[in-house]
């Protein structure tokens, strides 16, 4: 499956910016890869130091996206908490709201995100993952690799404790 044109719109936008902010940074072609499952058939990285970001709305409209360890599940009602609503106010997005709302397939969405409003919160334990992590970069056959720091720093949002296990 080759990527879509919008998917490859982002992807160049994402790597603008990495580009302008002058971080240390690598991208792996691959496999388009969509899962968890499809990254340990895929992939020849280490999969316990994926990020994945999960895209969710607000009741009010708010795009919130969430940042975290790939083999990790998002926990609704600490996410909620830190994003300052009630856990029934918060939706995680549809296949086609992602689409929609973030211009990229979902399985694709990074926390580079390309909406300047929305909210991004990348969970405490990513920053853990060493020597580098590995996240989404807007296109299912590619995957951005840097540091935590860097990732914190050319993405923004907010740390807080949102993960649980499967």
């Amino acid at each position: 499956m080759r990527p879509q044109p919008d998917q490859i719109t982002a992807y160049l936008k994402i790597v603008e910016i990495l580009e302008k902010s002058g971080v240390s940074y690598r991208i792996h072609e691959h496999e388009p890869t969509r899962t968890v499952d499809d990254a340990e058939r895929n992939l020849t990285f280490d999969v316990s130091r994926i990020v994945k970001t999960v895209a969710f709305q607000t009741r009010k409209g708010d795009v919130v996206l969430s940042a975290l360890r790939g083999l990790l599940r998002v926990d609704y009602a600490c996410l909620a908490r830190l994003v300052g609503v009630n856990r029934r106010d918060l939706a995680a997005l549809s296949p086609d709201q992602v689409r929609e709302k973030i211009g990229v397939d979902p399985g694709s969405v990074s926390p580079l995100s390309l909406r300047a409003e929305a909210l991004l919160f990348i969970d405490d334990d990513v920053l853990d993952l060493q020597p580098t992590l590995y996240c989404g970069i807007g296109r299912p056959d590619r995957t951005l690799e840097l540091t935590p720091d860097v990732l914190l720093r050319v993405c923004g949002g907010r740390l807080g404790s949102f993960s649980r296990k499967e």
